[in-house]
């Protein structure tokens, strides 16, 4: 899965170099520790999908690990499901190593292959710290600074290693009801099941999806 982070058009967007850093399912503990939130998603997505598969079991089973952010959640799913939930995962850190900028972040990437057959994103964000975005262009409240243009890139390598893989979907979670135009732009769609109707009423975590094969 390393080879989906485009690296080169990452690089080519600064002059100072750029390190990236990845993790992967070996690292589990410490993606647990740097990304304890998006990990938690990644087992709700899996639940959410076991759920509206008709599974006779009740929604609210666990609903302890859901209340405390266990970012292990996706192990409790395993144990009802009796299936793994989560099959392949990659973090992905990259900075801008110039001394002089405060904050570093130029690109975050969680990407894990999931049940029942998905690719789940997690957490992505392309970023330039040069330029932070004023208070009264913030489109939505994540925006801190202006974007890099290229998640329709990663989303070529996904869809790419997708097919080779025979994954039948690429799946995410709008942070917020602003960002569903954006990503309906790049083909995904409101998954229509019960989940994301409640989302949508909170206007947060909204799952979306698209075709991958």
């Amino acid at each position: 899965m390393e080879e989906i982070y485009p690296v080169e058009e990452l690089q080519e967007k600064f002059e100072a170099e750029v390190s990236v850093e990845y993790y992967f399912m070996k690292d589990i503990d410490t993606i647990a520790k740097l990304e304890p939130s998006c990990l938690c998603e990644i087992g709700g997505n899996a639940w959410m999908h076991y759920v509206e598969s008709g599974a006779k079991v009740n929604p609210r089973k666990l609903s302890e690990h859901f209340d405390n952010g266990n970012p292990f959640l996706f192990r409790e799913v395993e144990k009802v499901m009796k299936k793994k939930v989560l099959q392949d995962i990659v973090l992905v850190h990259a900075k801008v190593q110039d001394p002089e900028l405060e904050n570093k972040i130029c690109g975050q990437f969680l990407l894990a292959r999931v049940y029942p057959n998905n690719l789940h994103i997690s957490d992505v964000e392309f970023s330039n710290p040069y330029e932070p975005v004023p208070e009264n262009e913030k489109k939505h409240h994540f925006h801190e600074y202006r974007s890099l243009g290229l998640f329709a890139k990663l989303l070529k390598n996904i869809i790419v290693y997708g097919k080779k893989n025979s994954i039948a979907k690429i799946t995410l979670s709008a942070a917020s009801d602003h960002q569903i135009k954006y990503f309906e732009s790049h083909g995904f769609n409101i998954e229509n099941n019960n989940f994301s109707k409640d989302a949508l009423e909170h206007g947060m975590s909204i799952p979306m999806e698209r075709k991958c094969i």
